[in-house]
């Protein structure tokens, strides 16, 4: 019987602001305590999933990146087959996972747990075992069986909850969000009107950086309570790729001065909350050429990816550059168009989440 290689690649990404810890105690009532978009990507029409920072931004539609599928791969090339993969007919995405631009220097440890092993080493019941100990109250049971000793399994699995020390406004009107020339109005958070008596600890969680244009603006939402991590949203013209983007964005920041809210600034920004499982197609079926592997297949290649962004959970990393004095009109920011969001350690070089966003497809409507 031919052995296969059956890869998970669970993705579970936080937003979640809040002026209090939250004692987890049933995981599936925490986070879906507003229920959900969920969804097959299949069935998205507006939204691509991509394993690789390095995929071109098509003009439309949404791209979502989550590490974990790079970090799994990692592990299968590294400790399995130890050398570049390689499949049967090519699949133009085997290039790009092999490059391995995302690899553990990304992320804590504490956050994560990627491993690759053999049936015959029962690697299932110890990546549950790993699992347990590292997140006793949020982490899933892998329950994939074997069809023989040479089976292989690798498993992924990313958690981040970033909660805010003061937790933004939940804002009563909705964004009309302008896609491609349509409006929708879309739920959203933040400042309504920052006002230094009301909005002051609020807004040292904010930092603004700009470009030329007013409406061209990167700002990035820290927190006391996440010292390590930082969200960026930027609402900017996209480059070619999704990695170019945000590289541009990131030499803002380093290069630029950064901006605090003020009187009568305005902060909106759209809410988000998903589950989508995408199976990598183009993967599946197809059989090992290294030397050792020649009888393996992947067998299966899922990921997960939970993402949810609110008033309550950790927002943005901003990179905005804008050359506008404090005495100048209101700032209004508003992230109303087509914007970039990543999730990025401040000791890693890239991202762990990163979304363009072109369209409301994901996003909670009003």
């Amino acid at each position: 019987m031919k052995s296969k290689i059956i890869v998970v690649f669970l993705g579970l990404v936080f937003v979640l602001i809040a002026t209090y810890l939250i004692l987890i105690i049933n995981f599936s009532d925490y986070l879906f305590s507003n229920v959900p978009l969920k969804v097959e990507s299949k069935n998205l029409k507006e939204t691509i999933i991509t394993p690789y920072l390095e995929h071109d931004i098509d003009e439309g539609k949404n791209l979502v990146f989550c590490s974990t599928f790079q970090l799994a791969w990692n592990e299968l090339k590294d400790d399995i087959v130890k050398e570049n993969i390689q499949l049967q007919d090519n699949p133009p995405i085997v290039k790009h996972l092999n490059a391995s631009v995302i690899t553990k220097e990304d992320i804590s440890e504490d956050s994560y747990v990627a491993m690759a092993g053999f049936a015959k080493d029962d690697i299932i019941k110890k990546i549950n075992n790993v699992l347990r100990t590292k997140f006793p109250d949020v982490a899933p049971k892998v329950e994939e069986g074997y069809f023989t000793e040479k089976d292989i399994f690798v498993y992924a699995f990313l958690f981040k909850n970033l909660q805010f020390k003061y937790r933004f406004e939940s804002l009563k009107e909705p964004i009309a969000f302008n896609s491609h020339y349509k409006k929708i109005n879309v739920k959203a958070f933040g400042i309504e009107e920052y006002s230094e008596k009301k909005h002051k600890d609020m807004g040292k969680q904010v930092d603004i950086f700009s470009f030329e244009d007013r409406s061209n603006f990167i700002v990035r939402l820290t927190s006391d309570n996440f010292k390590n991590d930082e969200v960026v949203l930027a609402k900017i013209k996209p480059e070619k790729t999704l990695l170019k983007t945000i590289k541009t964005v990131e030499n803002h920041i380093e290069n630029s001065e950064s901006y605090k809210l003020h009187k009568e600034s305005s902060l909106q920004i759209p809410k988000f909350n998903f589950d989508i499982k995408h199976s990598y197609l183009e993967l599946i079926g197809k059989y090992f050429g290294n030397k050792g592997l020649k009888g393996n297949y992947i067998g299966g290649a899922m990921q997960d990816i939970v993402f949810k962004l609110d008033e309550k959970g950790v927002l943005l990393l901003s990179d905005v550059k804008l050359p506008l004095p404090y005495k100048s009109a209101p700032r209004e920011l508003i992230f109303n168009r087509p914007f970039l969001i990543y999730l990025k350690e401040k000791n890693g070089e890239y991202p762990y989440f990163a979304m363009w966003v072109d369209n409301p497809e994901l996003m909670v409507k009003e």
